[in-house]
């Protein structure tokens, strides 16, 4: 867990420091209530379009994130995903965007978890579990409050897709839901 409080320090510490993204993401990151967890990412504009017929912006965004979750006495798992993603906000404030991710995933056991030794012996296993490579798709729809009111945030929802590769001898595809807000750390 001390290894999992320093990543998400860092990630913070890293965005306050450059202030050069877009925005800041703070979000619920679970697959159900029981599977409860939060995720902190980092939007960084590649491109950015602002049409001037309907003042819909436009843009291609480069999101690094981490998320973590809880799976009640089973296992904590960590998801460090570089995004890109494609958002379309409308003039009043509709925001739309998909995005993918080559995500890694790493679990860890909860409990003890033991081996056995060469000589017969047990010995404890510390930080049990697993790493794996897990491609996601997201589909999102929010609402930019500072469109049509001078409030520097939006709230979002996302739907992710993740196939975790390998998952026993195959693959496994996991659904979490995402439920945050995104604050601007520049205007645009």
């Amino acid at each position: 867990m001390k290894l999992i409080a320093y990543l998400m320090t860092t990630l913070l510490a890293m965005s306050a420091l450059t202030a050069r993204g877009q925005s800041l993401r703070v979000a619920y990151f679970g697959e159900t209530i029981t599977h409860y967890g939060a995720k902190i990412a980092y939007e960084y504009p590649i491109i950015s379009r602002i049409k001037a017929s309907n003042s819909a912006r436009k843009e291609f965004l480069f999101t690094p994130g981490l998320a973590i979750y809880n799976h009640p006495r089973n296992h904590v798992g960590v998801i460090l995903s570089p995004e890109l993603a494609y958002q379309r906000t409308s003039q009043r404030g509709n925001v739309f965007e998909v995005s993918l991710s080559n995500s890694y995933f790493r679990y860890f056991l909860a409990g003890q978890t033991f081996e056995v030794a060469e000589d017969g012996s047990f010995r404890r296993v510390k930080m049990a579990g697993r790493g794996a490579y897990l491609p996601t798709l997201s589909v999102g729809y929010g609402r930019d409050l500072s469109a049509r009111r001078n409030v520097p945030l939006a709230w979002y929802a996302r739907l992710n897709v993740m196939q975790q590769r390998p998952y026993n001898a195959s693959h496994f595809y996991r659904f979490a839901i995402e439920c945050g807000i995104r604050k601007p750390l520049k205007n645009r």
